[in-house]
């Protein structure tokens, strides 16, 4: 990553952007899953420096991977599949309550 701190965070908003096909400015705020400032000190020009360093976070139905080496990945979050399982159950229970 770049020296600049601010950096950290305007990579995070844009590849959360990029997936969402959105401008960052429509995304919600960074602050709601993570806080920027401690995100930015800890990729910083100093942080990340000392030992290799990765951050994983939840950020707008997005698993976001910050890795000190320089990169920002955002992939989707799985939706649980026990919600589909749990309605499909409820429709074979009242087959036969209907009978």
């Amino acid at each position: 990553m770049e020296d600049d701190a601010s950096t950290t965070v305007l990579s995070v908003l844009e590849t959360v952007a990029a997936a969402e096909r959105v401008d960052p400015v429509d995304l919600p705020p960074l602050a709601d899953a993570v806080d920027p400032q401690a995100l930015n000190d800890l990729f910083g020009s100093s942080g990340g420096k000392l030992a290799p360093v990765t951050v994983r976070f939840e950020y707008c139905g997005y698993e976001v991977t910050v890795r000190s080496v320089g990169s920002v990945t955002a992939e989707p979050v799985d939706r649980p599949a026990t919600a589909t399982a749990a309605s499909s159950t409820a429709d074979a229970s009242e087959g036969p309550l209907a009978d």
